[in-house]
């Protein structure tokens, strides 16, 4: 019977199952030739879209993180978490700022104080102008009362600017009744202050306008007015003065 020997000279056969690298064979005398290990690109996939478990899954690096570390709480660049707010924008069925609120409401509340305030100064700057008006008459007649001057006043700016003015027209700017004005007009033609005339645009028309006697009085009360005024608003700088003026007028026409 024959024995076989084995060869020192050959290279025993190698087992290549669950071997990371092969030898190569290599000629008698030379030392064999490692391979490295293949290795494989990793898979690209298309932007937003999730890599799969096969394509994160290898071998890790040194100090690098295991797997589950690195998928969990991943976000693909691009891609927005639902129910995530992007900053700096609005989204649909957001509530305004909570800062704009307030401002709306400060500004709402300051409305209010100040429309308070401006019928308070105005409350009191008409008491002082009855009592002022019946001190104005008490100058021009001492038994004047306050509804006579403002009855003259309107009488004496139509005998300034034309031959005298209605009745009917001043009771309309005073607006007050016909039945008030009439007994006003009696009373200021019982004291000489004022007297009736022909219309010479209507002979029937009677016109209303200041006597001489009127005339005289009520210019020496408006120039005593006059000068107590600028005593008062003397003390104010001309933008002020030209604020006040510009402010009342609104007010007047907006009241008339």
């Amino acid at each position: 019977m024959q024995t076989n020997h084995p060869n020192p000279h050959q290279t025993p056969a190698k087992q290549t199952l669950g071997k990371p690298a092969s030898r190569e064979q290599a000629p008698v005398g030379q030392a064999p030739v490692e391979q490295a290990p293949e290795k494989h690109a990793p898979e690209k996939h298309a932007p937003g879209e999730r890599a799969s478990v096969e394509q994160v899954q290898g071998v890790n690096a040194a100090g690098e993180q295991g797997l589950g570390e690195q998928v969990a709480g991943a976000k693909v660049p691009g891609e927005q978490v639902p129910g995530e707010k992007v900053r700096g924008k609005k989204m649909p069925g957001d509530q305004e700022p909570r800062e704009q609120v307030l401002r709306e409401d400060m500004a709402g509340e300051r409305s209010e104080v100040l429309v308070a305030a401006i019928e308070l100064e105005l409350s009191a700057l008409f008491r002082r102008s009855r009592s002022a008006s019946l001190r104005l008459a008490r100058r021009v007649h001492p038994e004047m009362d306050a509804a006579g001057y403002a009855l003259i006043s309107q009488i004496e700016l139509g005998t300034g600017s034309g031959a005298g003015v209605r009745a009917s027209d001043v009771a309309q700017v005073l607006g007050l009744d016909k039945s008030t004005v009439s007994r006003g007009i009696t009373q200021l033609e019982s004291l000489g202050l004022i007297e009736r005339v022909g219309d010479p645009d209507d002979g029937r028309a009677r016109l209303l306008r200041l006597t001489a006697t009127g005339a005289e009085r009520y210019e020496a009360m408006r120039t005593q007015r006059q000068t107590e005024f600028r005593a008062i608003l003397d003390r104010w700088n001309p933008t002020d003065l030209a604020d006040l003026g510009r402010l009342l007028t609104r007010l007047n026409t907006d009241l008339g």
